[in-house]
């Protein structure tokens, strides 16, 4: 399991002290001091209400499973209670309470999350579905508004890589498999997904698919959706396996529907996805002069074919963060490094106050296929006044790619409030909606001298348009935290649906997004989901209070109206 009250590895930290320009320059954008002034909390130094247990169901499951995997622990219910988004880690920080799982349970296969669902459905209990626990939407929790038994439902057991079919290059892999799992084992074999998200080390398929998940080769394979085949969906009304075929015309994609259900359709227990052998793979760093020029430079990469498999352009903010955060370099390596940023800077006339670092990846089955491709990219990026910075750049970007949630904990010790959000547009939105929606984060953010962080990438493209993806902090509120928090979220939310951009590219609803999604579906689309819900789960007992609003009240304690 993951850190209770923070990310990631327990065993693991974020490690300041080889970077010594890096809090620096977190300090200078968001005010906060050196001192560790509200560390996290353990799991086992929280309680949780006693467990509301239906004896009927509680015997049914324990028949179906086994007593050994039914838990009624306080360690394993609260460890099964919250996300990762900085509300939940705020309330798992102070000890706030939230409605935990009354059991947690561990199926080993389709046929035991049948059972689960069957006794579910006769004795009205809740069942949430969890994967890692990655979730950063409240995606995860129960619903507190609702009477009765609530069980979460780890899927970690079934992590199988079932079948790999090399001719078809597919293969049918269970849903509980995390990141490594599953890619050790199709590397082995000689294969790979190709499906690298930031929370890669500590999310499952199952919940990839639940959420719509992009990873950061998206511009090669596409994201999760885009990936699979078939599935095995099994819900409160029966179970759905879709055909393992590569198209088909018998009406909506039901495969489709139930990729980014969240939960509140039922429990995705396997699927077959597509996969791809392994090959050459190269990182590159690009300078770019602006974040205007970049989004322009992608753009074309896009339209003219010679789009990376990854892409991934910073703004000034996180491309001077991205550098805080490298080690210090000594000797002949810092001279070549001071040296190459005189000639950019005085012969060369690099605009260096608005350089954007922009990170391309090459994958291809041969060094000749990958060089090809290279030379493409960087041919159309001299048009636009990049320079290439190199391999190191990229190796040292791709090393420690994983490592950035971890720098969160570290702000939240130290008092600051921090979260993330992600959106898409078209291409002609997007230079609009990032200017609006960065300066609107840094007047709600501003605290006297310090501007606060609002970071952003660009990434995930495609002909249309692409995705925004921006990270914000500052110094915490006192005693208004969550206040602080909630009001950042609804001026972010307006500002999207004001542009015409989605809600979220590809971390899912929740209930986090819940107020804005009439607006964003409006009234037909509302009636359709809730029209298929209610198909499937007429008691609405799969992860109430998420994705679809209206079917319970938690919207208004996440969100309280104004007063």
């Amino acid at each position: 399991m993951m850190k209770f009250g923070g990310w990631g590895d327990p065993g693991k930290a974020y490690d300041l002290s080889h970077r010594p320009n890096l809090w620096p320059f977190v300090r200078a954008q968001s005010g906060l001091g050196d001192q560790i002034i509200a560390p996290s909390r353990r799991a086992a130094e929280m309680t949780v209400p006693a467990p509301r247990l239906d004896a009927g169901f509680m015997d049914a499951v324990t028949a179906a499973l086994g007593a050994a995997h039914v838990s009624t622990a306080t360690e394993a219910r609260l460890l099964h209670t919250y996300g990762k988004s900085y509300r939940d880690l705020l309330r798992a920080r102070t000890g706030t309470p939230a409605r935990s799982p009354d059991a947690v349970l561990f199926p080993a296969n389709r046929s035991e999350v049948e059972a689960i669902l069957r006794a579910a459905v006769q004795y009205g209990v809740q069942v949430v579905p969890f994967g890692g626990g990655t979730n950063i939407c409240g995606g995860v929790e129960p619903d507190p508004t609702r009477p009765g038994m609530c069980v979460t439902v780890s899927l970690r057991r079934m992590k199988r890589v079932l079948v790999l079919d090399r001719v078809a290059r597919t293969a049918r892999i269970e849903a509980g498999a995390l990141g490594p799992e599953l890619e050790a084992e199709l590397n082995a074999r000689g294969f790979s997904l190709g499906h690298f998200p930031d929370s890669f080390e500590f999310s499952t398929l199952g919940g990839w698919l639940a959420t719509r998940s992009a990873g950061m080769q998206s511009d090669a394979y596409g994201k999760i959706e885009d990936m699979v085949v078939s599935l095995t969906l099994c819900t409160p009304g029966g179970t759905l396996v879709t055909s393992n075929v590569p198209r088909s015309a018998t009406g909506p994609d039901l495969s489709q529907i139930a990729v980014g259900s969240e939960g509140t359709l039922g429990l995705i227990t396997e699927a077959v996805m597509r996969v791809h052998p392994l090959g050459e793979r190269e990182y590159r760093g690009i300078l770019v002069p602006g974040f205007d020029q970049g989004i322009n430079l992608v753009r074309e990469l896009t339209h003219r074919g010679a789009l990376p498999t990854t892409t991934r352009l910073s703004n000034q903010q996180e491309t001077a963060l991205g550098f805080a955060m490298k080690p210090k370099s000594h000797g002949a390596g810092a001279f070549a490094a001071k040296a190459f940023k005189a000639y950019l800077r005085h012969v060369k006339r690099f605009p260096f106050d608005n350089a954007c670092l922009m990170i391309v990846g090459f994958e291809a089955a041969t060094h000749r296929e990958l060089a090809e491709k290279r030379r493409r990219t960087l041919a159309i990026c001299r048009e636009f006044g990049a320079v290439n910075l190199g391999t190191s750049v990229g190796a040292s970007w791709f090393a420690g790619k994983y490592d950035y949630p971890y720098l969160r904990d570290v702000v939240m010790d130290r008092g600051g409030m921090v979260d993330v959000v992600e959106t898409a547009a078209t291409w002609d939105v997007l230079p609009g909606l990032y200017h609006e929606l960065k300066a609107a984060l840094h007047a709600h953010l501003r605290r006297g001298e310090f501007p606060g962080y609002v970071g952003c990438h660009l990434s995930h493209s495609y002909p249309a348009g692409a995705c925004l993806y921006f990270t914000f902090a500052a110094l915490a509120e006192v005693g208004r935290q969550l206040p602080q928090y909630i009001e950042a979220k609804k001026l972010i939310f307006e500002l999207l649906l004001k542009h015409g951009a989605t809600l979220t590219h590809h971390h899912a609803v929740g209930y986090e997004l819940l107020p804005w999604m009439s607006r964003h579906l409006g009234e037909t689309g509302l009636q359709m989901l809730r029209g298929l819900k209610h198909s499937v789960d007429p008691q609405n007992l799969c992860n109430p209070g998420k994705l679809i609003p209206g079917l319970t009240p938690a919207q208004d304690l996440y969100f309280p109206p104004a007063t």
